[in-house]
């Protein structure tokens, strides 16, 4: 007689990883469009800066709901750590970020506001990779 053995099922994360997704590219939308308005302020639309200023008062505010669905993502959901510590610091980059900005200190704003732009979008495009929808377990493998 043979007995089935009944592997441990593992948790993935679904619900969770597209949460996450939503956030990324919420995320990714507002970081994009700040050099756009910078670049329209800087061509003459005066205007342009009170957008500018408006959304980079409220993508770090989208960065810590990030945080919090990070952690979703990777406790509860199953999926990795790096995440939840990247978007943490992507948090705290983004706060200093605002400060430079309305400090004027553009010698600090600029190239910050280019590896935020970067890391963004390398982390929404990382979330629809197949990695992203690995367990820990299988990260580690």
């Amino acid at each position: 007689m043979t007995t089935l053995a009944v592997e441990k099922q593992v948790r993935r994360p679904h619900a969770s990883l597209w949460a996450l997704r939503i956030t990324l590219l919420l995320h990714a939308a507002l970081a994009i469009a700040q050099p756009i308005f910078a670049g329209y302020f800087l061509s003459g639309d005066v205007d342009a800066i009170n957008t500018h200023a408006a959304i980079g008062g409220t993508i770090w505010m989208v960065a810590m709901i990030q945080i919090v669905v990070a952690i979703l993502y990777w406790r509860p959901g199953g999926g990795r750590f790096w995440p939840t510590w990247f978007t943490v610091l992507l948090f705290f980059a983004e706060f200093a970020q605002a400060i430079f900005g309305y400090q004027q200190n553009f010698s600090f704003h600029v190239p910050l506001g280019t590896a935020i732009v970067i890391s963004i979008v390398w982390m929404a495009v990382w979330s629809f990779r197949p990695t992203a929808r690995l367990s820990r377990q299988e990260a580690k493998k």
